[in-house]
C-alpha cells in the first residue's frame, strides 16, 4: 500500500541529510593538501626495486615414514609424555618469574577440610 506522505517525507529527509553531510566535509582535507604540497616540492628520484619473491623457497615434500616405524620411534622415545616434557622444558621459569611459590606450611581453608 503506497502512502504518498511517507514517500515525500523520506525523499525530503534523505536530500537534507545528503546536503548536511556534503556541507561538513572540506573540499581538500588539510593533511592531504600538505602532503600534496610536499610531494610537489620534492624532486622525483628513481626508486629501488625489490621483488616480493626475493626470498622464496619452493615447497619440498618431506620424506614419508611408514606408520609402524613412526609408532615404534614414539614408543622408544617415551610416548606422548616425552613430547609433553619436551614442549614444557625451560618454560616453567618464564611462567613463574613474576611470583613466588606458596609457602609449604600454608593452611587449607576450613571449607575444604570439612566433609558433609
Amino acid at each position: 500500500m503506497f502512502q504518498p506522505m511517507l514517500a515525500l517525507w523520506l525523499a525530503v529527509s534523505s536530500g537534507l541529510l545528503t546536503l548536511a553531510a556534503s556541507a561538513q566535509t572540506p573540499a581538500v582535507p588539510p593533511a592531504r593538501a600538505a602532503a600534496s604540497a610536499l610531494v610537489a616540492r620534492t624532486p622525483a628520484t628513481p626508486g629501488e626495486y625489490r621483488s616480493a619473491l626475493e626470498g622464496y623457497q619452493p615447497y619440498s615434500e618431506n620424506k614419508m615414514v611408514p606408520w609402524k616405524e613412526a609408532n615404534d620411534t614414539v614408543g622408544k622415545i617415551g610416548g606422548w609424555r616425552a613430547y609433553a616434557k619436551e614442549a614444557t622444558e625451560g618454560q616453567g621459569q618464564q611462567w613463574h618469574a613474576g611470583h613466588a611459590a606458596p609457602a609449604a606450611s600454608a593452611a587449607k581453608p576450613a571449607a575444604s577440610q570439612a566433609k558433609p
